[in-house]
């Protein structure tokens, strides 16, 4: 096993993955603090009132200006003043993407293991399993400690051949009472990854509440058991739920009928515990992001999928010079909060970083752990785009 990283730093990995909203639908409240973040637009009440299309037939027509998404954004200090408050204390990855321009389960394939066979959400009838390779299945190769905390079906875990029926995946109505508990007995494995099942998963038409309390409720359990200093949290959204963003987003990948897949549109990222630095940060970076950092944060050594092993990571947000601690605990669970004050005059966003690369490329192919391929993703094509 590598051992890249200072040894026992960085002893937790935490992945939250929260469904269905863009970086300017949710993030109004960075707009004082210097991000790039929309203002001004109508204000979304909570619960949202409609779930917008946002598979990749929507998501093709928002991006060709063919139709509209969804125009609100949400009073962030009001309606989710936690996420607020770690947006402005943690570090707040302004110009983070989805992994495709697609709905959900791609996303959270991307997020597992940086590949997806398909551009869309499989039947709940047909749910398919493949053995691609995986980052709680490296983790394990490589004689660490994971779980998935997952909603009731396993969800997107059962997807992978390697940890289908895993005693490591923890099935739940609310899976993080279960990483409440581990993180009170102080069995937190290395790499925990967090989703929920409705209406805790902030999916419209969810009260978005109900789901920032859950995750509170799991990052004040990690402070309350001591480890906050030894733990880095990433949380984010799946897919961009068909709400507007006002960014384009460069076009890095595009699949057999020429549109762009990657990167989908801006959905948060918010990276935050003991020792991350705070700070807004601009790069672009994307759902495949999240694996790298946390090979690079446990010392691991590369997956072996290229969309993986060639992004950069965020590792470098991370204090592990051993130092000292870069960000303040949060505040407890169901306590008053108060955000950080905002400097004034208020900063000029950053400008938008240049395309990462030169020339977009054709999708990848899907690579099974035995190297063997599956072809690329291909079951939703535009058709005369």
């Amino acid at each position: 096993m590598s051992t890249s990283s200072p040894a026992g730093l960085i002893k937790h990995v935490v992945i939250m993955v929260q469904e269905n909203h863009t970086t300017d639908n949710y993030f109004l409240s960075m707009a004082p603090y210097g991000a790039n973040v929309a203002t001004g637009w109508p204000v979304s009440p909570n619960p949202p009132v409609a779930d917008p299309p946002h598979d990749r037939h929507a998501y093709y027509h928002w991006l060709t200006q063919q139709g509209t998404a969804a125009h609100v954004q949400f009073d962030t200090a009001t309606d989710l003043p936690f996420y607020a408050w770690l947006a402005a204390a943690g570090a707040f990855l302004e110009n983070h993407c989805s992994g495709f321009g697609t709905n959900s389960t791609p996303n959270h394939l991307l997020i597992t293991g940086g590949q997806s066979p398909t551009l869309r959400n499989p039947p709940h009838n047909s749910q398919p399993v493949w053995d691609l390779p995986s980052l709680p299945g490296h983790v394990q190769e490589n004689g660490l400690s994971w779980k998935a905390y997952t909603g009731a079906t396993g969800y997107p875990v059962e997807f992978y051949q390697q940890l289908k029926g895993s005693a490591n995946i923890v099935r739940s109505a609310k899976p993080s009472q279960q990483f409440l508990d581990d993180a009170g007995n102080g069995s937190l494995p290395a790499l925990s990854m967090v989703w929920h099942d409705g209406p805790y998963d902030e999916h419209p038409k969810a009260d978005v509440r109900l789901g920032m309390d859950a995750v509170w409720q799991a990052v004040d359990a990690v402070v309350q058991a001591g480890s906050w200093d030894e733990t880095v949290f990433m949380l984010t959204w799946d897919d961009w739920g068909g709400f507007d963003d006002h960014v384009d987003t460069p076009k890095v990948e595009y699949a057999s009928d020429g549109v762009q897949l990657a990167f989908g549109p801006r959905v948060p990222l918010l990276m935050f515990g003991g020792r991350v630095r705070p700070g807004i940060d601009s790069r672009w970076c994307s759902h495949v992001s999240l694996p790298k950092t946390a090979l690079q944060l446990l010392g691991l050594p590369p997956l072996g999928v290229r969309r993986v092993d060639d992004d950069g990571g965020l590792a470098d947000l991370v204090d592990l010079s051993g130092t000292g601690n870069t960000m303040p605990k949060p505040p407890a669970f169901g306590s008053q909060i108060t955000l950080p004050p905002a400097p004034i005059p208020t900063p000029q966003p950053a400008s938008l970083p240049p395309s990462p690369v030169t020339v977009p490329m054709l999708t990848d192919e899907v690579i099974l752990r035995d190297g063997s391929s599956l072809g690329r993703p291909d079951d939703v094509l535009i058709t005369n785009p």
